[in-house]
C-alpha cells in the first residue's frame, strides 16, 4: 500500500489533505504533520510515530513544502534510515493526488515523470489562457475507429475541475470530454480556461446543446471512450430528450436559494423546483440518475424527484 505523509510549516499540509477529500473522498492513507510555531516535539519525532504504524510491506512518500525547509531537511533524515521512505520536496496538487490515486508504488523514471508534469502545472495563466483560446483545433478524420463508447455522462455545474479531470477520467479511461454548456460555448476565455484545465492526451470539446446534438453522428465513427459533462439540468433535459443515455451522473450543482440537497449523505446536488422538475422528466424518459460526486464515494440511485 502507499503511504502518503503530507509534511509542512503551519497549516498547508492540512489544507492540501482537505482539498484532496473534496476531489477524491476518503483518503485514509493521506496524512498530515505540521510543524508550528510553538511546537516544542521535533518533527521527525511526529513521522517516526506515525511511520511505526504503517505495514512493513508499504511504500512510503512525504511530500514536503519546499526543498531546504528544516521540515524537508528533517524528512531527508528519516528517508536515510529507511528505504521504505521517498521524499519529495515542493509538494502540490497534482503530484499529491496521483500520489493517493495510484494503487501501486511509482518508482524510478515514473516518478521522474510524474514530478515533471507537476512541475508544469506552474504556469503564468494570464498568457497561458488567451494562447489556448485562439489555438487551432485539431481536424479528426472521421470513418476511422467505429462508434463511440460512452463512458460516463456527468451534471457538473464546474465543467472541468479537480474531481473531474484527476477522479473520473482515469476511472472510465476517457479519451476524449465533451462539455455541453450553452454559456461556455459562447466565451472563448470560458473555452480557454477549459482546454487549460484538461488532462494531457484527452480530446476536449465545448459545445451548445444544439452543436453537441448536431456532433453525435460524426462521433460515433472515432471509436473513443467518450465522456460528457453538463452544466445544468435544463440543458441536459434539452439535450436527452433527442439523444437519451441510459443513465446520468448527478456529481455536483450548486447550492442556490430556494434549493435542498439531493441524493446521498453529503451531496453536493442542489436542486430548486424548477430542477426538479426537469430531472423528474428526464427520469420519465426512461433514463436512470444517480448521485456520486467521486468513484470512491457510494453511488445513490435516484428513482424519483
Amino acid at each position: 500500500m502507499n503511504q502518503i505523509i503530507l509534511a509542512s510549516h503551519g497549516g498547508l499540509a492540512a489544507g492540501v489533505r482537505d482539498t484532496l477529500a473534496m476531489v477524491l473522498g476518503d483518503v485514509p492513507n493521506v496524512h498530515v504533520i505540521s510543524l508550528l510555531r510553538d511546537d516544542k516535539e521535533p518533527v521527525t519525532g511526529k513521522a517516526a510515530a506515525l511511520i511505526e504504524t504503517f505495514d512493513a510491506a508499504d511504500t512510503i512518500y512525504v511530500c514536503t513544502d519546499m526543498m531546504g525547509s528544516s521540515v524537508n531537511n528533517s524528512m531527508v533524515e528519516l528517508m536515510e534510515r529507511d528505504d521504505r521512505i521517498t521524499v519529495i520536496s515542493g509538494m502540490n496538487m497534482p503530484l499529491v493526488l496521483t500520489l493517493a490515486m495510484s494503487p501501486v508504488p511509482i518508482q524510478g523514471k515514473e516518478l521522474v515523470d510524474l514530478i515533471q508534469e507537476a512541475r508544469a502545472g506552474l504556469d503564468n495563466c494570464r498568457d497561458s489562457v488567451p494562447l489556448l483560446a485562439k489555438a487551432p483545433r485539431k481536424q479528426v478524420v472521421a470513418g476511422k475507429g467505429g462508434k463511440a463508447n460512452i463512458v460516463l455522462v456527468r451534471l457538473d455545474y464546474r465543467l472541468l475541475h479537480g474531481q473531474v479531470v484527476f477522479s473520473w477520467v482515469n476511472s472510465v479511461a476517457a479519451s476524449r470530454i465533451i462539455v455541453v454548456d450553452n454559456e461556455a460555448a459562447s466565451d472563448e476565455i470560458k473555452k480557454g480556461a477549459l482546454r487549460l484545465a484538461k488532462p494531457a492526451g484527452v480530446y476536449l470539446n465545448v459545445y451548445t446543446v444544439e452543436r453537441a446534438l448536431s456532433k453525435m453522428e460524426k462521433l460515433n465513427t472515432l471509436g473513443e471512450n467518450v465522456m460528457f459533462v453538463f452544466g445544468n439540468v435544463r440543458e441536459l433535459l434539452q439535450f436527452v430528450s433527442s439523444y437519451p443515455f441510459p443513465e446520468v451522473n448527478f456529481g455536483a450543482a450548486a447550492n442556490h436559494d430556494g434549493a435542498e440537497p439531493v441524493g446521498g449523505k453529503d451531496s453536493s446536488v442542489f436542486l430548486d423546483a424548477a430542477e426538479k422538475a426537469d430531472a423528474q422528466k428526464i427520469l420519465d424518459l426512461g433514463i436512470k440518475i444517480y448521485e456520486q460526486q467521486t468513484p470512491t464515494q457510494a453511488r445513490t440511485d435516484i428513482s424519483s424527484f
